[in-house]
């Protein structure tokens, strides 16, 4: 490392050390723009800097020490209240020459590393096994660390690096982890974490006497709870009762008024006569208060009665949302069947599709349509299985998990139950969410779902789930396997327009009780066209919504009463995007090819060109392994059947070849560009131009089979949004276009193919 400038974040009250990760929240403006300096201008590199008062706001660039720690943002996650939680891995100790408050008035500082220290090896040594043995010592001892240290320095040899992973893990505080921040020399270190830990083990040995003493005290008072109670008795027979005798009284009746199942009620019982008896001065006393609230709470045989009117349902559904089929008569299908068979346990609908189709409000309507109460939890970014499952209650603060508050909160057995979000759980060494649902989501087990801080099992298979997510590929295995995954696709121009004329504009009418304003057809199509590009409807939604605020406040200053909207950028500004972005000319080499992401169908430009040479492959544009494989295939075909398509095969002997896929900042990953590979390459040899109005979308074999791909409707769609008049489709996925309405792919030809031999002949 030489000497360089770094952004500064400060820390308050937590250290970072070498060789640890750290997890960070920032909510200030200041520290995500540093963040964001960061990750743009430094490879995420940021310079931490402790501070010793951590009420300080703005420190004085005197008092800033002048050894710091240089960190690396590994992961950053922004949460829907605006945090944003990262989590950093400490690199070295740097020296800092000098600070510096640039033009935005955040710090800024000139570091190089610290100096190399000379030790001598046996001394190291020795040291090590002295450190080593008592921490082997204190961890026997002591609760606060756990041997999992000891995993962690197995085969660490470098003392420098040996001390930070101990200092990390021990609880010392924060001014004395600090010492060790602004200590760059090893054995230096070394010296002072045996001191140290030495001293923690005389306190430890110190607590345990404590405590042994505390243990005998608690033996007297047993003793004295035993005179408490004929003090009880006294009371009783002179009419004085206790508060929490009252308490307890009160509880007993509620749980004889409840019906619960009877191992609930024997275990609130149990609970309650635990209570009673405990000392009013016990930490026990609120613990084993709140698990009896909670199990009172549950709703363990309340529930709503289903709406079974198919037709009603149908009617609520539809007056909600536009298409959306496949969805709604899967709901009409359990309700039908459920009027015939009561024990019919509800289906888990996994719903799968780009962002703004319309996902969680229809998990809402359907609530609404069946007359089932909703709720709805994220488990984006969750990485902790407690989260889910709850945590024990012999933890401090434990607490049930997300499944079962939701159930208290809703306050029915039986309710519409949102998780959302299924494809961005993540796993860490707090365990793995997405094996802590397969109970909840499976429909054999969920009958006996037990939360782990409940302890009783609960009835879940009477909750009708709703799961969504844009990607089906994160989805884990196992869990994906108890799901009926539904696929969502992206909304076509005139989709959008009927939505905008039949359920936007008359719920923004009726929210801003404002209905003298009318849009006409072309300012409907201009807005979708020009101010969104997107799959779904959310932006096209906040599109609509700025042109009523407009509108009110320009009727409120004016006094006019009727709007008509014709040149919708009188309200939105200039076009925000070039909607139609195809080429109109052709060139030699340019194929136009169709790709799928999670978030909706895409255009892909894929370019050939060659050049003197002896036959290199040159790949650009941001791809993966497999589309990489792709190009061998289309060589290797090319090659191999040079004769049929009329190529001197010395072509490729004399030649170099860079094929690349424009918009080379997105990651592109798959097999189905492979059709339009081979072509591009084949225009490219015969320097015969492919008509711009062309699209292809398939996988190819050496023997020049087309495979199906995936994706086929939104492809179509953004073909069609992109002015495309003929498309390539694999002759297998004819199903998938007899799929897509009529209307939708009226004006484009779409032709099947089932051998590359078909399309060659068609084009060249």
């Amino acid at each position: 490392m030489v000497e360089t400038n770094l952004p500064i974040l400060f820390l308050r009250d937590v250290v970072l050390l070498p060789y640890n990760e750290l997890r960070i929240e920032f909510s200030k403006d200041y520290e995500k723009k540093i963040l964001e300096i960061s990750e743009r201008r430094h490879d995420n590199h940021i310079l931490f800097v402790n501070l010793v008062d951590s009420l300080e706001e703005r420190p004085s660039i005197r008092k800033l020490p002048k050894i710091a720690i240089l960190g690396k943002v590994k992961t950053k996650i922004e949460l829907p209240n605006g945090v944003v939680r990262i989590v950093v891995v400490g690199i070295d100790r740097v020296e800092v020459l000098n600070y510096i408050e640039n033009e935005d008035n955040n710090y800024e500082a000139f570091v190089i590393p610290t100096k190399d220290y000379d030790y001598n090896e046996l001394e190291s040594n020795a040291l090590k096994r002295i450190l080593l043995k008592d921490l082997n010592n204190y961890i026997e001892i002591s609760s606060y660390i756990s041997n999992n240290v000891l995993g962690r320095i197995s085969g660490v040899n470098s003392i420098a690096r040996l001390t930070d992973i101990i200092v990390d893990e021990m609880p010392f505080d924060y001014l004395e982890k600090i010492k060790y921040v602004e200590m760059p020399n090893p054995m230096n270190r070394i010296k002072f974490i045996i001191e140290d830990l030495n001293k923690e083990m005389e306190t430890v040995k110190l607590e345990n006497e404590l405590e042994d003493s505390l243990k005998e005290k608690l033996d007297l008072e047993q003793k004295n709870y035993i005179l408490r109670e004929k003090i009880r008795l006294i009371k009783e027979e002179l009419n004085e009762e206790d508060i929490k005798d009252s308490e307890v009284a009160k509880l007993k009746k509620k749980v004889s008024e409840l019906s619960l199942p009877k191992r609930v009620s024997d275990r609130l019982n149990e609970e309650i006569n635990r209570y009673e008896f405990t000392a009013s001065t016990s930490p026990e006393v609120a613990i084993i208060r709140n698990y009896i609230d909670w199990l009172i709470s549950l709703p363990w045989g309340k529930s709503t009665k289903d709406n079974n009117d198919i037709e009603d349902i149908r009617k609520k559904l539809n007056d909600t949302h536009c298409g959306l089929d496949d969805v709604k008569e899967r709901i009409v299908e359990y309700i039908a069947i459920n009027k015939r068979n009561k024990s019919e346990r509800a289906p888990i609908l996994c719903l799968i599709g780009p962002p703004g189709t319309g996902k969680t409000s229809m998990a809402k309507s359907i609530a609404k349509a069946i007359k089932r109460k909703f709720v709805k939890v994220s488990v984006g970014g969750v990485h902790d299985e407690g989260e889910i499952v709850g945590h024990r209650r012999t933890y401090m603060g434990a607490s049930p998990g997300k499944i079962i508050q939701g159930i208290k909160k809703v306050g029915v057995n039986n309710p519409v139950f949102l998780i959302d979000e299924i494809d961005k759980l993540t796993n860490d060494y707090k365990g793995d969410p997405g094996s802590a649902l397969l109970d909840i989501l499976d429909k054999e087990q969920n009958n006996i779902f037990q939360d782990n801080y409940i302890e009783e099992e609960f009835d879940l298979s009477n909750v009708l789930f709703i799961l969504t997510g844009n990607d089906e590929k994160s989805i884990p295995g196992a869990l994906k396997d108890r799901l009926e995954i539904i696929h969502l696709s992206g909304y076509t121009v005139n989709e959008k327009e009927d939505m905008v004329n039949n359920y936007i504009i008359p719920r923004f009418k009726e929210q801003y009780n404002f209905s003298d304003i009318e849009f006409t057809k072309n300012s409907i199509k201009d807005t979708i066209m020009y101010y969104t590009m997107e799959t779904g409807v959310r932006e096209l939604e906040r599109c609509i919504d700025s042109v009523f605020r407009k509108v009110i406040i320009d009727s409120e200053i004016t006094g006019n009463k009727k709007y008509v909207i014709d040149d919708i950028s009188e309200y939105l500004g200039n076009y925000k995007y070039k909607y139609m972005y195809n080429d109109k000319g052709s060139e030699v080499g340019v194929v136009n090819t169709l790709g799928y992401t999670p978030y909706g169908g895409c255009l892909l430009k894929t370019t050939s060109a060659m050049y003197s040479g002896n036959g290199n492959i040159t790949l650009t544009g941001s791809l993966g392994e497999v589309i990489r494989e792709s190009v061998y295939v289309a060589m290797g075909y090319i090659k191999t059947n040079s004769v049929i398509l009329d190529i001197d095969n010395k072509v490729f002997k004399e030649n170099d070849f860079h094929i690349h896929f424009e918009s080379g900042s997105v990651f592109k990953e798959g097999p189905s560009g492979g059709v339009a590979l081979i072509t591009s390459i084949i225009s490219l040899i015969k320097n015969k131009p492919i008509d711009s109005n062309i699209s292809m979308t398939g996988e190819i074999t050496l023997r020049g089979k087309i495979l199906p791909v995936g994706g086929i409707k939104e492809k179509i769609l953004v073909a069609i949004n992109n002015n495309i008049k003929t498309i390539y489709v694999p002759i297998d996925n004819k199903a998938d276009v007899k799929e897509i309405s009529k209307d939708i792919i009226k004006g484009i030809k779409i032709k099947y193919i089932n051998n590359y031999l078909e399309l060659y002949n068609d084009l060249f």
